[in-house]
């Protein structure tokens, strides 16, 4: 089963759920999930060395904000 199937059977699933508590039960499991899996990746990018010194990530975050103000 591809991953676009499986993605669309819980669609469906969910599209089901009449109640909003159960829905929020879901809804904090899939977040609970993706801040795993975001920790997860964060730790093997820098246990892998890719990693950016502070001051680099802050020019970084300073040249994203003047491009993005003067939209």
């Amino acid at each position: 089963m591809s991953i676009e199937t499986k993605k669309l059977g819980l669609i469906e699933k969910l599209m089901q759920i009449k109640e909003e508590g159960i829905l929020q039960q879901y809804e904090n499991l899939l977040k609970q999930a993706h801040l795993q899996y975001r920790a997860e990746k964060s730790i093997k990018a820098i246990e892998e060395g890719q990693t950016i010194s502070l001051s680099t990530f802050q020019a970084n975050n300073k040249e994203w904000l003047n491009n993005k103000a003067s939209r």
